[in-house]
């Protein structure tokens, strides 16, 4: 990454490479290792990987027609080519959502090695970088989301490249660093448009410091902008007649998400900020002691970070005036604070939202690990001790989680020999696993029962109404239009002859409720909704599974 430390003497060039050819390998290895030990390709997190599976089949099977989408301009044709060479391998073959997994175990390697290089610059020390880079991948939300089919890996792995050259270069920035920094920054949010927003402000932030006088700086700045629109141009005119092509100005403002349920700021979403922030470091294996209570895990992570960050500042304080780390800092602490304003805006509890506005919390490891290692030999056996037992805690976090993929085909090939599903519809909270387990097993179907015929009916195989469904999809309708809509489509479906049953919803609280959906459903219309239910209908339990819950069937309450 070019600047090294004046203090030590840069490794030879074959020990770098030999170092991050090992790395990389190594931290590949161990990934699939935790996978297959997992197994379980959606983690704890959403069911987004089923249904990122879907729109990527095209690009795998034929890519020449496949449609773009803007939001993810370059994500489905490199994956897509990625899980060709998959299924040639035969490595998952005819299975994405888990060739994902391994596809994300090698982005977060390279991660890795990205990690390893921007501590080796500001450290001189190979050992330091190792023992940082590994802190980086113990860290929850990135072990999770290299181990899952979430698709923010690649993407996340290019714009961290991205920052760390943004850090080091802006300290001493030429026309060429500032294109090239432009350029793979571009190629970052071209696979995940909104990794723009935490990020730009960085670089932007960094500029502004660099050495010179202001003429200089904007100067930067602008050819940082127009590095940025010219990518976005030619990445444009390569895809140009392609099914669903835009033009540059399309894929710099895409509008993803801006007016939908998830938008808005809210008070409540300062509490899943908070609870975003505990989780990116810590995992729940230890949720409870006498007196703290259930909250551990989260309390522990936030003090730990912040004690973190004021070591760290600590350790800055007599460094601030040296270019690389005033610039490294305003990278990525501006971006954290421009990230977190951005996921209150939509979702700050999602670990998407973020592992890119939190590695920040790496280089703080970094600083401080860097300072001790100075003054006690031991030191740096230390912390790396602890950055192996938080990877080590972490895994153990995944254990509960282990083998849901092989419990949810078992649970859905049971529910078929309970139920009729030609004669059956499910009313399901839009959040609950089986959702997108359902929508995996039985087909992708929206909810609703308006195109439906009397039963018998094979297809859709999947029939389902979503609990929240119009708020996700008329967040603007009034709660008596809610609860209404709900009604009529239960009503419809019992109309119709179909044995409808209710998905653990009837063993569910007002409390549980908010909190599986509070990020886009208040408490009064939860409450009217969960009302609604418990008044106009009976609900009597009709069989439990181990995995998915209590199915309850619903029938008509009795009218006075």
């Amino acid at each position: 990454m070019g600047a090294r430390s004046p203090h030590r003497r840069a490794p030879h060039r074959r020990a770098l490479g030999t170092d991050l050819a090992l790395l990389a390998v190594g931290g590949f290895v161990l990934l699939v290792l935790v996978i297959l030990w997992f197994d379980n390709a959606q983690g704890n997190l959403t069911g987004n990987g089923v249904f990122k599976t879907a729109e990527l089949r095209p690009w795998i099977r034929d890519p020449a027609s496949a449609p773009l989408y803007p939001a993810n301009y370059l994500f489905y044709p490199v994956y897509g080519t990625l899980c060709r060479l998959l299924d040639g391998l035969g490595v998952f073959a005819g299975d994405p959502r888990r060739q994902l997994t391994i596809l994300n175990a090698a982005s977060a390697a390279l991660c890795l090695c990205v990690v390893w290089r921007l501590a080796l610059s500001l450290s001189g020390s190979r050992a330091i970088a190792l023992a940082t880079a590994l802190f980086h991948l113990a860290c929850s939300y990135v072990l999770m989301l290299a181990i899952t089919n979430e698709d923010i890996m690649p993407s996340y792995t290019v714009m961290l490249a991205a920052m760390a050259l943004a850090g080091v270069w802006f300290a001493q920035p030429t026309p060429r660093r500032v294109l090239g920094v432009a350029v793979l920054f571009s190629l970052g949010w071209l696979m995940e448009w909104r990794l723009m927003f935490p990020a730009l402000p960085g670089l932007l932030a960094a500029l502004c410091l660099a050495p010179g006088g202001w003429a200089s700086r904007l100067r930067m700045i602008a050819l940082l902008l127009g590095g940025i629109v010219a990518t976005a141009a030619v990445v444009a005119g390569l895809w140009h007649g392609h099914n669903g092509a835009v033009g540059p100005f399309e894929l710099i403002w895409t509008g993803k998400a801006v007016h939908s349920a998830w938008a808005g700021f809210t008070w409540a979403k300062l509490a899943y900020m908070r609870d975003g922030i505990a989780a990116y470091l810590l995992g729940t294996a230890a949720t409870w002691l006498p007196v703290v209570g259930w909250d551990l895990w989260r309390y522990l992570a936030l003090v730990l970070i912040a004690l973190l960050g004021g070591a760290a500042l600590l350790m800055l304080r007599p460094r601030r005036n040296e270019p690389m780390v005033r610039s490294v800092v305003a990278v990525f602490a501006v971006a954290f604070v421009a990230g977190e304003v951005f996921n209150l805006y939509s979702q700050p509890q999602d670990a998407q939202m973020q592992i890119n506005v939190m590695p920040w919390l790496t280089l703080a490891w970094l600083f401080v690990l860097e300072a001790i290692a100075a003054r006690r030999r031991s030191g740096l056996a230390a912390m790396g001790s602890i950055a192996v037992l938080l990877l080590a805690y972490n895994v153990w976090s995944l254990s509960p989680l282990r083998g849901l993929d092989t419990r949810w085909q078992q649970a859905f090939a049971e529910l078929e020999r309970r139920v009729d599903p030609t004669r059956t519809v499910f009313v399901v909270h839009d959040f609950d696993w089986m959702m997108p387990y359902g929508s995996l097993y039985w087909g992708i179907e929206e909810p609703g029962v308006d195109g439906l015929g009397p039963p018998p009916q094979a297809k859709p195989k999947f029939k389902w109404i979503g609990f929240i469904g119009q708020l996700l999809r008329h967040h603007d309708w009034t709660d008596e239009q809610q609860t209404a809509d709900l009604r009529r489509q239960i009503d419809r479906a019992l109309e119709l002859g179909y044995d409808v049953l209710l998905v653990r919803l009837a063993h569910v609280s007002q409390d549980q409720l908010e909190q599986d959906s509070g990020m886009i459903a208040s408490r009064p219309q939860l409450a009217a909704l969960r009302a609604m239910l418990l008044r106009d209908y009976v609900a009597r339990p009709a069989f439990t599974d181990p995995v998915m819950g209590p199915f309850d069937r619903l029938q008509r309450a009795p009218r006075d």
